[in-house]
């Protein structure tokens, strides 16, 4: 993938838009929308085979429907709908530095970001812009673009 692409999926701060579920090009939002096609159906023929699952269906396919229709541009739009961080300032803070990622900057890592991320984020924001400081970008995507978005958080 070209640095160009790759920028339309990787936020400033590092964090793969890619696999957000709030971005609408991404693979959680395609994939919904791929399992929504092929489950056309599935709701009427558990209506007539299978009752006692249609509620439990009925609520898996409002959660896809949910995920389809994922709001987002990714963080580098105009149109991105806001950030899931409240308060985020990189994307405006990378533009002021003339710089595509807050690990090609020469404060990072700056203090204003230990501020603006909970701490598995921050540990998140930290390693991410390190290796496109060491690496390139390039490498990062390759390395992390398949990565559970939400990963982190789990214990």
């Amino acid at each position: 993938m070209d640095k160009s692409e790759i920028l339309k999926n990787v936020a400033p701060c590092s964090l793969m838009c890619h696999t957000c579920s709030g971005y609408h090009n991404g693979v959680i939002c395609e994939s919904a929308k791929t399992l929504l096609k092929y489950l056309e159906g599935m709701k009427e023929f558990y209506e007539k085979h299978l009752p006692d699952a249609v509620e439990s269906y009925g609520n898996f396919e409002e959660v896809l429907c949910m995920y389809g229709s994922a709001p987002c541009s990714g963080c580098r739009s105009t149109e991105h709908n806001g950030c899931s961080i409240e308060g985020c300032f990189l994307l405006e803070c990378t533009k002021n530095h003339n710089i595509d990622f807050c690990g090609e900057c020469d404060e990072f890592p700056c203090e204003k970001t230990m501020e603006l991320f909970e701490k598995e984020v921050y540990k998140q924001w930290l390693e991410g812009n390190q290796q496109i400081r060491d690496f390139g970008i390039e490498f990062f995507w390759e390395n992390n673009s398949e990565n559970p978005h939400y990963k982190p958080y789990k214990r």
